[in-house]
């Protein structure tokens, strides 16, 4: 896993998420079942880009919350 606060893209995903998704910040913040009930900024914390960049696509995408 990467150093999420080395690593650019972390910050631009973060940007992203805020940008299109509705209430982003607060998306960011909140438990989510398909990250087993972490938040996707904890995630983000913990170096899981993949994950989060995953379920973010999905969401805009395909239409999943």
């Amino acid at each position: 896993m990467s150093d999420s606060t080395a690593d650019p893209k972390f910050g631009q995903l973060r940007q992203e998420i805020c940008e299109k998704l509705t209430n982003g910040s607060e998306w960011l913040n909140t438990p989510h079942e398909l990250l087993a009930g972490d938040t996707p900024e904890q995630r983000l914390i913990a170096g899981d880009y993949e994950a989060v960049r995953n379920l973010v696509e999905s969401i805009l995408y395909i239409g999943i919350s």
